[in-house]
């Protein structure tokens, strides 16, 4: 092996949790960095195994309630050295168990049932050598229309490249999953092809794994990760809520930034994603009706999820000194109240050479007023800082963390 080669981790796991080590071997994949592999055993029938494992990180999955189990784990600890970091999957959990990891070291602990995003979260931490960062929690950022051709899917994009161009350099990544699953038009605007077939997984969500999920990805040639379904125009249908979450829940975690483009019609399925997200954007643009719908559905949307998701409207196509209508930035700050979250100025002409040519708007026309002013709702004062000056602080955090709570 050359110097500059990086040696190859073992993960292994411990269990006879079947549906454990099947999520477990979809969701975590061997490669020329990693070896994968899953001892089917209960704790209590392992023997020589245990001087054998030499693993880089372990996973332990054992019953909380079970005295030997533990005993099994301290063993386990006492024969690594503290050489492999350790994660437990925990069954019956108890505060007590928890004192217990804490005494052991144990780099993590879970406790079932486990997300898919937890899970590879955690060995992928377990993993890293000293001085590497520590994958975060994702951030979902989920925009919905309040009324039609206000340009949520532009804006979703946009705000996805803006998160992918400013977190590359720390090693973040982004996708865009368009939930529009008859008519979304995410893989439109980027000119790519929409690979998320439906039709594997509709019945059977659990089947969606690592391998699935990298076979349904579109990529855009900036970098950006999408996922889109073929349009459907003619067939309107409500999917389960399970397939939802289960493809969120893996998005989640292989993605840092994950960004959501909402279709307008409230689907069983909606409210679980809103509470899910970290920040939610409701999207108009300068015209009464348009922020009349923006204040009812930001209410509605409260009222439903509570404080879960930081909830905005911006207002698209915004005219400050205003507009034909005789609206003006006043009146929409008066109506709007403190959802009022940023307007984007009017540059149609830009916005849709963006849209012909499947390009980033930045791409374009680097110095654009329209990706400044969504920059500095996205990322706060950051996104003041232009221009190649030095930003303080990076991305600041967005709010909750992901898995959502499930419904139906």
């Amino acid at each position: 092996m050359s110097r500059n080669e990086t040696p190859q981790r073992k993960l292994v796991m411990i269990t006879d949790d079947r549906a454990l080590a099947a999520m477990a071997k979809g969701a975590i994949r061997s490669s020329e960095a990693l070896s994968f592999a899953v001892i089917e055993k209960n704790l209590k029938e392992l023997g020589a195994e245990l001087r054998d494992l030499a693993a880089d990180a372990l996973v332990v999955d054992l019953d909380a309630s079970r005295v030997d189990d533990f005993e099994q784990l301290q063993k386990i600890r006492r024969m690594s050295a503290g050489h492999c970091a350790i994660v437990v999957v925990a069954s019956n959990f108890n505060p007590a168990a928890a004192r217990v990891l804490i005494q052991l070291k144990v780099a993590d602990f879970l406790v079932k049932p486990v997300q898919t995003s937890d899970l590879v979260r955690s060995c992928n931490n377990a993993l890293k050598q000293p001085g590497e960062e520590a994958q975060v929690e994702p951030q979902f950022l989920a925009f919905i229309p309040a009324s039609g051709g206000v340009g949520t899917t532009s804006i979703a994009l946009e705000t996805a490249q803006i998160l992918n161009r400013h977190g590359r350099p720390q090693g973040r990544t982004t996708c865009v999953v368009d939930l529009n699953f008859q008519q979304g038009s995410c893989a439109e605007y980027l000119d790519i092809e929409p690979r998320f077939d439906i039709s594997e997984i509709e019945n059977a969500p659990e089947r969606l794994d690592r391998q699935l999920l990298d076979v349904m990805l579109s990529r855009h040639a900036s970098g950006l990760s999408v996922i889109a379904a073929p349009n459907q125009p003619s067939e309107l249908r409500s999917f389960k809520s399970a397939l939802v979450v289960r493809l969120l829940d893996l998005v989640s975690a292989y993605f840092d930034h994950v960004v959501i483009d909402l279709p307008r019609i409230w689907f069983p399925w909606t409210e679980t994603v809103m509470s899910g997200s970290n920040r939610l954007f409701v999207v108009a643009d300068m015209t009464v009706p348009s922020i009349r719908n923006a204040r009812r559905l930001a209410d509605v949307i409260v009222a439903k999820i509570g404080k879960q998701a930081d909830v905005k409207v911006l207002v698209n196509r915004m005219e400050k000194r205003g507009n034909a209508s005789g609206l003006n930035m006043r009146d929409v700050e008066d109506a709007l109240g403190g959802f009022f979250g940023g307007g984007l100025p009017n540059n149609y002409p830009l916005v849709r050479q963006a849209v012909d040519h499947g390009r980033p708007l930045a791409e374009i026309e680097p110095a654009n007023n329209v990706t400044a002013a969504l920059e500095r709702v996205i990322l706060g004062s950051a996104g003041q800082e232009r221009d190649g000056a030095k930003r303080a602080g990076g991305l600041r955090s967005l709010g909750r963390l992901w898995p959502m709570r499930k419904a139906g």
